[in-house]
């Protein structure tokens, strides 16, 4: 299962030159939007993964379907930027967290904190590494080793890893595994009311 930004990096690498037009048509179904096509080609020009090369101004959108781009810097997994061209880590912090987890072969949430930070670079919140454990745990992806006590997190070990890609959390805190397009938890209703407040 592959996210729309993916889709479009995988054809933008394939091509190596492109135009707005020729992605949307390139990255097949569901069918992408052009205004989220040409907002993703306008961020990876202003981080440097792309060059535009026939010059309109470069955050024009007249006749923006005829404006070409090359790829000029090469990544194997889709740029994670933001609208200004900044790298942005969430789903960095996810996949760290996600290997971390597949390293090491007993942990808590504080063990997947501390494996998955990397000094100035990657710094992950106790909070985040415990809301991504319990729900993982919940989704079946790890077995208790030692059930939580006041003051003492439970303790896991690995029995579900379904690959490369680290499963998401979605705003509805359900788990989405992309590695088998599955959704494999979901709150239920009772929590999603319990949540609104």
């Amino acid at each position: 299962m592959l996210t729309p930004r993916d889709r479009m990096w995988a054809f933008i690498r394939k091509a190596r030159k492109v135009t707005c037009q020729q992605l949307q048509e390139g990255v097949g179904s569901p069918h992408l939007n052009l205004e989220t096509i040409q907002d993703y080609l306008l961020v990876l020009c202003r981080s440097g993964y792309l060059k535009q090369l026939n010059k309109q101004g470069h955050d024009a959108r007249v006749r923006f379907d005829e404006v070409h781009f090359e790829l000029v810097k090469d990544s194997i997994e889709a740029p994670r930027i933001n609208k200004e061209g900044g790298k942005v880590t969430q789903g960095v912090v996810t996949l760290a967290m996600w290997r971390a987890m597949k390293a090491i072969k007993e942990f808590d949430y504080r063990d997947i904190q501390r494996a998955a930070s990397l000094g100035d670079v990657l710094q992950v919140s106790a909070q985040t590494a415990k809301s991504y454990v319990v729900l993982l745990a919940r989704a079946g992806y790890f077995k208790t080793v030692r059930a939580a006590k006041p003051g003492i997190p439970a303790r896991y070990r690995m029995v579900r890893d379904t690959g490369h890609h680290a499963p998401a959390i979605t705003r509805r805190k359900c788990v989405f595994d992309r590695n088998t397009g599955a959704f494999t938890w979901q709150q239920s209703e009772q929590e999603v009311c319990d949540g609104l407040q």
